[in-house]
């Protein structure tokens, strides 16, 4: 048997951030064949394609010190240009106040709602007190009209629940609140479209999000043991049994790995812990790559698509920020279902390229290179009424055995890059009290 201070499960970007700030020993453990987690680029031909949209939002100084001094000079400072397909037309995102472009039936009905939700007799009784679930957290601060016409068929289909089944807990920053003023001016194309916390972002210059997270594992003292992961924890003699055999002992351990996942591995874990760890839910997105030859589309960076009659919830196009990721004369796209499992391969490369002709993003099926097709489990935690409690319970036993809990799966949390890499960090700092 080995022995370690600190012992780091997974190495997406919470487990490279965790072990590139450790001042003990640790070892890193990772169970696909290279660091970064779902920051990683996959090629085909002369095309990059990320897990999705991968754009680094640095909100902290000392992150964003961090990225130019792993890269620097090699990051793209980009703008965003994001969009909603709705009515047969493009309106800039954010939605809420950018409605100018679409029916005025409908501008009129998002703007006479969100002031009464904010003014009117009707919405009083949200405004006298908090709201109860994420849906009347849209009636209360946008109003019936936003609700109807993009938040609840849209986040319905992200989240496959409705809003009404979603606690508030998770929103912060991912969701803006818009002033009257905000409002009637994007009514009136009077408003830009850099409200929100992603109205710019970074990106490497070449060879995708990847090239980010090579650079941070390359700082490592240590680099992680790839193509290995953990069968079986015992949190009380502190010893982690490996899938190659060996057995760790370790003091501190810190878990990005699925937190259901990281339970189930865990001998002897009372009943209250499994039964909340069973309660646990999130989507599983299903996203098909797509190679195309360029028709001039509009340049979005990306396209949210709330109407019911397209199954995908989201169009992307990664290389309409960056070109280098796609040849010359030729755009990519990532096109997003999610659901509760996979979807079937076939069928959603069939309806992405139905959808991106739609749009007029490609021109014809024979314009259409090549399509694949990938998933994401455990894409976005689905925060429900049982989610709070049952997360904290999990995390209370897990602390009490010196077992930390870092990253967008390990933490069970809707977060960016930037949360992962500041998790890892934090994660650390109380390894070391």
């Amino acid at each position: 048997m080995s022995e370690v201070d600190l012992l780091i499960l997974g190495a997406g970007l919470a487990g490279l951030s965790a072990a590139l700030h450790a001042a003990v020993p640790y070892r890193l453990i990772e169970k696909s064949d290279r660091e970064g987690g779902l920051c990683k680029t996959n090629c085909r031909e002369s095309y990059r394609f990320d897990a999705t949209g991968h754009w680094l939002h640095l909100r902290t100084p000392d992150m964003r010190r961090l990225a130019e001094e792993l890269l620097p000079g090699g990051f793209l400072a980009v703008a965003r240009k994001a969009g909603i397909w709705s009515h047969r037309r493009f309106t800039r995102y954010p939605y809420q106040v950018n409605t100018h472009e679409l029916p005025a039936k409908i501008v009129a009905e998002n703007v006479l709602g969100f002031i009464e939700a904010h003014y009117g007799e009707g919405g009083r009784a949200l405004r006298e007190r908090e709201p109860r679930n994420f849906a009347e957290f849209i009636l209360r601060h946008l109003g019936e009209g936003f609700a109807a016409n993009f938040m609840f068929p849209y986040n319905e289909k992200l989240w496959t629940v409705h809003p009404r089944e979603m606690s508030t807990e998770w929103m912060g920053r991912f969701v803006p609140k818009p002033t009257v003023e905000q409002v009637v001016r994007g009514a009136l194309g009077l408003e830009g479209d850099g409200t929100g916390y992603n109205a710019t972002f970074l990106y490497p210059q070449q060879g995708g999000i990847e090239t980010f997270a090579r650079a941070l594992a390359a700082r490592l003292p240590r680099r992680a043991e790839c193509g290995v992961h953990p069968i079986a924890i015992d949190p009380v003699q502190k010893v982690v049994t490996l899938s190659t055999g060996e057995a760790v002992r370790y003091r501190r351990l810190i878990a990005t790995i699925p937190l259901p996942e990281l339970v189930r591995l865990c001998w002897d874990a009372p009943r209250p812990v499994l039964e909340a760890a069973a309660q646990l839910r999130a989507t599983t997105v299903t996203y098909v790559n797509v190679g195309a030859k360029d028709v001039g589309a509009p340049p979005f960076h990306w396209v949210y698509l709330p109407e019911a009659h397209y199954p995908p919830y989201r169009v992307g196009s990664a290389s309409a920020a960056v070109p280098s990721l796609a040849p010359p004369g030729f755009r990519s796209f990532y096109v997003e279902f999610s659901a509760r499992g996979p979807l079937d391969a076939a069928t959603v490369e069939r309806q992405a390229i139905e959808v991106l002709i739609d749009l007029g993003f490609v021109g014809s099926p024979e314009d259409v290179m090549f399509a694949e097709t990938r998933f994401i489990p455990h894409a976005y935690v689905i925060y429900d009424d049982r989610y709070g409690p049952a997360k904290q319970t999990i995390a209370t036993w897990l602390r009490s055995h010196d077992i930390l809990l870092a990253g967008r799966y390990g933490r069970w949390e809707y977060s960016s890059m930037e949360d992962a890499l500041l998790a890892g960090r934090e994660c650390v700092a109380e390894t070391q009290d």
